[in-house]
């Protein structure tokens, strides 16, 4: 077994994670702003429903069948599916990572005793 194909390996799933890295902390700044836009929305609506007259145990219900606020939940809802499927992937890349560093240990036990 040669070691460098798994120290290439190693190295290239190390560059993969520092750019999920990235990839994550961007994700996350979309999935705040999608929360911010929806709570905005949520709330202005909320008070334009109490300033109608609306009996306040049916805003809620009218608040979320709001076509703008709706929207704006499914953008937030979208953004936190892409983000766990982002922290998915990270995971994924460790324990690839893991398993090359198992795979170089197991060599370089392999290789001592030869």
């Amino acid at each position: 077994m040669n070691p460098t194909k798994y120290l290439n390996g190693l190295e290239q799933k190390n560059r993969e994670l520092g750019i999920k890295n990235a990839e994550f902390a961007e994700l996350s700044k979309k999935r705040a702003t999608a929360e911010y836009a929806y709570s905005v929305a949520r709330a202005k609506k909320t008070l334009e429903l109490k300033a109608d007259g609306q009996p306040a145990t049916i805003i809620s219900v009218l608040v979320n069948g709001d076509k703008h606020v709706a929207q704006l939940k499914m953008e937030m809802d979208i953004a936190d599916g892409i983000l766990k499927a982002c922290r998915e992937s990270m995971r994924n890349l460790h324990g690839m990572i893991d398993s090359y560093r198992s795979t170089l240990s197991w060599l370089k036990a392999e290789m001592g005793q030869s």
